[in-house]
């Protein structure tokens, strides 16, 4: 065996060592399983934002609308009117976030009957959410609807 050999053989042996000392080595798996798990960690992180939003404006939207319905039903001459209850919706709302003169939409209609004398009014609000982040197959708006039908009291 000549000298040059000698020395490669050598060299084989300490790669191989240190290639099974790396293998044996645990101090950087940590950081990478944390590095691989970050990115689906954020998207929880995210997405949970985005639906605890999503039910805010839910609930504030269903609140809204029968302080509306409550309004419009203390008699037949409030029923009628839609800028008071308007009012009474958006002064509700004002904890919401993209308030305009049409978001949230408010329709009121007083065409129905419980029974006989009794009058009905429906108060239907409609507020359009927008999403923080875009999401892969979920529209960029959302449409969060909520009506309530209230009696009229005499």
């Amino acid at each position: 065996m000549s000298m040059q050999e000698s020395s490669q053989a050598a060299q084989g042996k300490r790669h191989r060592r240190s290639l099974r000392r790396l293998i044996g080595d645990k101090r950087g798996q940590s950081l990478v399983e944390f590095g691989l798990m970050l990115p689906v960690l954020i998207l929880l992180v995210l997405g949970a934002i985005d639906f605890g939003r999503v039910y805010f404006a839910y609930v504030s939207v269903t609140n809204s609308a029968r302080t509306g319905a409550d309004y419009a039903a203390r008699n037949c001459a409030v029923s009628c009117d839609e800028d008071g209850i308007r009012n009474a919706v958006v002064a509700d709302t004002s904890d919401l976030l993209n308030l305009s003169p049409t978001n949230p939409a408010v329709s009121v209609t007083t065409d129905g009957w419980f029974g006989p004398d009794h009058r009905r009014v429906d108060v239907t609000v409609t507020y359009t959410f927008n999403m923080l982040f875009p999401w892969p197959g979920i529209p960029e708006s959302i449409d969060v609807a909520r009506t309530v039908t209230a009696r009229v009291r005499e």
